[in-house]
């Protein structure tokens, strides 16, 4: 029986295991990003397969404000030394990179090579899993935005290993373990869940685009500037 054929629950537990083994084998090989290219993948080898199924949309917001959480999570509350000492350089090099990738993505429109606007979101610089949810947000292919952020990292990934490997002479330390349980503070992530959730609410309800991921990333950053939380998200 093919698996458009199937029943919705089938095809959600097809799509569960596939993501488990292709996910689970990315990550023993320690892949960049394995956890999320591995259910990617997953996802599309099902959909080639026929499904129809998809995510409910009001889990699918709260995702995108599970997100924000994790990238203001990574924003630093003050600016680095060094980026103090030499901020000249660094605000060249990344209006460089900006520049380029915008060149790039409108010279991609331009000559139809892409369709719509995922030229554009495909090649912006930045984090890919925001690039990928405001693409979507912004009505363009999510799917092919995604293949073309994801194929970025693993080519940036590769040459900046690459690159420290020879220019330490191969004395870099290896992997860090992940520590897939740590201890959680029940209050921060309990602050940390709320702030993704309540966020993502209110911004579906005043129709920000992309608001879903930006209005908890915003949140999560001046909580945590203030000091009255500390954004908790278990691995």
């Amino acid at each position: 029986m093919p698996l458009t054929a199937r029943p919705k629950l089938q095809q959600w537990l097809a799509l569960a295991g596939l993501s488990f083994l292709v996910g689970g084998g990315l990550e023993l090989i320690r892949l960049p990003a394995a956890l999320f290219l591995g259910p990617m993948l997953a996802a599309i080898a099902i959909a080639l397969c026929g499904a129809k199924i998809r995510m409910p949309g009001q889990l699918y917001l709260y995702g995108q404000g599970l997100t924000g959480c994790l990238i203001a999570r990574g924003i630093p509350t003050s600016v680095p030394e060094p980026l103090i000492q030499r901020w000249p350089l660094f605000v060249a090099g990344v209006l460089a990179v900006i520049l380029a990738a915008t060149l790039l993505g409108w010279l991609l429109a331009r000559w139809q090579v892409l369709p719509g606007s995922a030229a554009i979101w495909g090649t912006s610089p930045g984090a890919a899993t925001a690039m990928v949810l405001m693409a979507d947000a912004y009505g363009a292919d999510a799917r092919l935005v995604a293949v073309m952020q994801y194929l970025r990292v693993l080519a940036t990934v590769a040459a900046a290993s690459l690159v420290v490997h020879f220019v330490s002479g191969g004395t870099g330390g290896g992997l860090p373990a992940v520590e897939w349980f740590p201890p959680i503070d029940p209050s921060e992530l309990a602050k940390t869940l709320g702030v993704a959730v309540s966020g993502s609410w209110l911004a579906q309800r005043l129709r920000i685009p992309a608001g879903p991921l930006m209005l908890p990333l915003l949140i999560g950053v001046i909580l945590q500037s203030l000091g009255w939380m500390h954004v908790t998200l278990p691995p």
